[in-house]
């Protein structure tokens, strides 16, 4: 299916057109700190899992060293099978905590970053959040260092990253960045290759990370994923240039100020030729949506294959590679190959990344062998490109002044999922872990679902809408 006229002429003088950027060599520039902090997050998630796990065990829940040690082997150990309904509730609960108070600061200031950026300039977007980062990893090996500890002083340790914007302010900050040094023809191709560092961090953190825990340990592994924490911060300090030019230098007083919102507001609510307000709000809701889920479900996938499968360590993290590995190899070829080949829409191939994303969380829910996890990765292999797609078709139906004020309005309602979806995840885990523990995955192919139904909205609007361009809006 061809979606003509996706993007407003490239003629037009208020349409994002720089032009000039496409005789420029491509060069890694955001890419990098971003694929060493995914690399950092998903070499410590399972370890940290594993702490968390431990130490509610032994804490929280007043159980011996020997029979809590049972969480913190990379080999997973059927004698520990009566402890795990007990200490995964727990866990759960400390996660969501966790999450709420990692996102709450994010969630507040991505009501001023976008619009402040305009003026401000992107790089303290992208520099601010990993500063905070670095210091919430070097907090998480000092954790990791004393055993007295129990799991709820683990929450401290997310309170720089917090406060710095966490990965709100960092993707907000790193998409604002791209749709000013990209032009429209290779936009998208440059988002997905963002997204395909992402995933390339997480694919390689997660095959490395159950080998690194056995010959290193925890502390260690800790410590590695501090440093490289430190190097994105490093390059991105020493090495990114601003790309908006005649950028001010601002500190706190000038973020914090609600005239920032009031404009974003604004411009994000005002009415637009072609039905384009709604459908601005329409793709910001499904993106959001899908943040949702990503939030829901972060903590849960391997406390599911652990509960469902008994899977330990080292099968979760092959079976995490694989499952970015698929997404990575799919989103190439489906922006490289089959989009240009078959000229498929951004729209158009977002909702077909949708709903073979709905038929992966409907495979899972009901798995109950190890293939059938595999099976719902290999059918979901366009998943990934959801995402890129929908903030690259954004940025080619608004006028350039107007792209960071919508990236801020998005990642304003995206900072607000993981305030709500760990407690409504977490909650319908624990209630369901003894009857049907994939009942979480159920709730991701609904809401999915939805997602499919706005974007479907938004085709029918454009093709219902007529072509009319902000240059001819002008001359009129």
């Amino acid at each position: 299916m061809v979606q003509e006229n996706e993007s407003v002429s490239e003629s037009n003088p208020n349409i994002n057109d720089l032009s000039e950027v496409t005789s420029k060599p491509y060069r890694l520039t955001i890419e990098m700190p971003l694929f060493f902090t995914i690399l950092s997050v998903s070499l410590s998630g399972v370890a940290i899992s594993n702490i968390l796990l431990y130490r509610t065990c032994l804490h929280s829940c007043s159980h011996n060293e020997t029979e809590c040690q049972v969480f913190l082997s990379p080999v997973k150990n059927n004698g520990s099978q009566e402890l795990e309904e007990e200490v995964q509730k727990y866990a759960a609960f400390v996660s969501m905590v966790r999450t709420i108070i990692e996102s709450l600061a994010p969630a507040l200031l991505s009501l001023f970053l976008g619009v402040w950026s305009d003026t401000y300039g992107r790089k303290p977007l992208v520099v601010w959040p990993l500063l905070g980062m670095s210091i919430s990893s070097g907090l998480t090996v000092i954790y990791s260092m004393m055993d007295n500890l129990g799991p709820w002083w683990f929450i401290a340790t997310v309170i720089p990253m917090s406060l710095s914007g966490g990965f709100t302010g960092l993707f907000t900050g790193a998409f604002c960045y791209l749709s000013d040094v990209t032009s429209k023809e290779n936009r998208s191709l440059r988002m997905t290759i963002v997204e395909a560092s992402v995933s390339a961090g997480s694919v390689i953190g997660s095959l490395a990370s159950s080998y690194l825990l056995r010959v290193v340990g925890n502390v260690y592994l800790l410590l590695i994923t501090a440093f490289l924490c430190a190097i994105a911060y490093v390059f991105t300090n020493c090495c990114l240039d601003e790309s908006l030019p005649g950028a001010q230098k601002g500190g706190i007083k000038s973020l914090l100020d609600f005239k920032l919102i009031k404009e974003m507001i604004a411009e994000c609510f005002k009415k637009r030729p072609n039905y384009t307000r709604a459908q601005i709000l329409l793709l910001t809701v499904a993106n959001s949506l899908s943040i949702f889920i990503m939030y829901g479900t972060m903590s849960l996938g391997y406390l599911y294959t652990r509960q469902k499968l008994h899977w330990a360590i080292k099968q979760y993290t092959i079976y995490s590679a694989a499952h970015t590995t698929i997404a990575f190899f799919g989103s190439f070829f489906g922006v490289v190959f089959i989009q240009k080949i078959f000229k498929v829409s951004d729209l158009t191939f977002s909702m077909i990344a949708f709903i073979s994303t709905a038929a992966e969380y409907i495979i899972k829910a009901f798995a109950f062998t190890t293939w059938h996890m595999y099976l719902a990765a290999g059918i979901s292999l366009f998943r990934d490109l959801s995402s890129p797609l929908i903030r690259s078709m954004i940025t080619k139906i608004l006028p350039a002044q107007d792209i960071a004020k919508v990236f801020a309005l998005m990642c304003a309602i995206e900072g607000v999922a993981p305030l709500i979806s760990p407690a409504v995840y977490n909650s319908l885990y624990a209630y369901t872990i003894s009857t049907f523990p994939g009942a979480f995955y159920l709730l991701c192919s609904a809401i999915t679902g939805i997602c499919v139904t706005f974007l479907g909205i938004v085709q029918y609007l454009r093709w219902k809408s007529t072509t009319i361009t902000y240059q001819n809006l002008t001359n009129e």
